[in-house]
């Protein structure tokens, strides 16, 4: 069994499966984000695929008020498609909360390095985690097992050592942490208008 990558931005190792992903992140938004999105659309239409990375960044450059437009354009496709959303938040949960309500789809706040309590504010509101490689270790032990997933995000390095520590955290084997891995993919999946994921690794 692969071992899955929630979230990377790098080519896969031997042994590693993610889902693709599609979308604009906050970082990199232009005056022409709207004719990218359109792009998106599009493969979101042709692919098993989830939306995002995407999300709000107070700490970058990008105008606020155009990360609003965009973040709230790539929710209304993921509602519509119904697909999971990866998202990136840098201290704008509020504003995350805020359009999170009335949605359906669950969304994945990757990269997560937050307090219990944060975390628990997410699950509450549908929200699921993902940890990388920089993460909270009481985070990593409290959260449950069917809310969460584990990345690599910018790291170029293999993903077994984060499944060995996390397993080691969690007092549980890799193989067991690798199945539940699965398990949770496919309840995201579950909803797709097709069979099963594409699993391979591609990002906008």
């Amino acid at each position: 069994m692969d071992f899955l990558n929630i979230h990377t931005h790098y080519q896969l190792r031997e042994g590693e499966a993610t889902v693709p992903s599609f979308g604009l992140h906050p970082w990199h938004l232009t005056d022409e984000w709207r004719s990218q999105l359109v792009l998106i659309e599009e493969k979101l239409a042709a692919t098993n695929s989830f939306v995002g990375e995407c999300g709000l960044d107070r700490l970058c450059s990008t105008p606020y008020a155009r990360q609003l437009e965009a973040f709230e354009a790539q929710v209304a496709l993921s509602e519509r498609y119904g697909r999971p959303l990866i998202l990136h938040c840098v201290r704008a949960v509020d504003d995350v909360l805020r359009f999170k309500g009335g949605t359906k789809q669950t969304w994945v706040f990757h990269g997560f390095r937050g307090k219990p309590q944060q975390m628990q504010q997410l699950l509450a509101h549908g929200i699921s985690v993902s940890f990388g490689f920089r993460h909270n270790e009481e985070s990593v032990s409290l959260c449950p097992a069917d809310r969460f997933f584990l990345e690599t995000d910018d790291a170029p390095q293999p993903i077994v050592p984060l499944y060995e520590a996390v397993a080691r955290r969690r007092n549980i084997s890799v193989e067991e942490l690798l199945g539940k891995q699965w398990e949770n993919l496919r309840s995201l999946m579950c909803a797709l208008s097709h069979p099963g994921p594409s699993l391979r690794s591609a990002e906008v």
